[in-house]
């Protein structure tokens, strides 16, 4: 194992509360949530016309949402990436029409896919675990054809106030006997899941040549959903 994928690996099971399974539990339970009506009235709205496409989810965790679809569409070809190996761990054995790759999507490659192979990539709360996304994004405008789509999910950043309110209810941080340590992570993470705007993600997006076509606020704008195209010729 590269130094590079085994340092992510560390930075991923700290990012997630420095237990593994714990973070690939609350993934399989936040699962219907993170794929409810909204997200797929979303995903329909922007799917390529095609009975054959070859979509990847970047980030898959235990590769739910792609087993849904392996069983609804046997004739998609389906890709994962993963990185995590408490992720890897809860994916159980893979339908003929689905395999998964192991990359580090801060830095992916483009030879992670063939240039100009895939019709659909979906990146759900996957961005605000990167370091940074333009890297990703560049290799996405690379593997995606001309006219295919990617649609993104994430956090964006919100207020201090409300965050330090909702983490730590009914304090008075005037009074409150506080610990520095428990304040130090608190803040780390709150700049790990609070890093873009969602004009920032557009603008990354279309500085690598992707052009943003929908975008809605959710969750009080607490997250935003962006459909990206890959411009024809």
């Amino acid at each position: 194992m590269s130094q590079e994928l085994n340092a992510t690996r560390q930075y991923l099971e700290r990012h997630h509360g420095g237990d593994g399974k714990k973070a690939a539990d609350r993934t399989v339970t936040t699962h219907e949530r993170n794929h409810d009506n909204e997200f797929m009235a979303f995903w329909h709205a922007h799917l390529p016309s095609s009975e054959q496409l070859h979509i990847a989810d970047l980030g898959c965790g235990p590769a739910l949402f792609l087993r849904d679809l392996a069983k609804e569409h046997p004739d998609y070809r389906l890709s994962g990436v993963e990185i995590a190996p408490y992720m890897l761990e809860r994916i159980e054995a893979l339908p003929a029409n689905l395999d998964i790759r192991v990359a580090d999507l801060n830095a992916p490659g483009e030879q992670l896919f063939a240039p100009h192979s895939l019709d659909v990539c979906l990146a759900n709360q996957l961005i605000h675990e990167l370091h940074q996304p333009l890297m990703l994004f560049r290799a996405i405008r690379h593997w995606l054809k001309p006219g295919g789509v990617l649609i993104l999910t994430d956090m964006v950043r919100q207020p201090i106030r409300p965050w330090l309110e909702h983490k730590f209810p009914d304090t008075d941080f005037a009074s409150a006997t506080l610990s520095a340590a428990v304040m130090h992570d608190s803040f780390r993470d709150y700049f790990e899941h609070n890093r873009y705007t969602a004009d920032d993600l557009c603008e990354m997006l279309e500085l690598c040549g992707l052009q943003v076509v929908d975008r809605v606020s959710l969750r009080s704008g607490r997250a935003s959903r962006i459909a990206a195209r890959n411009p024809q010729p």
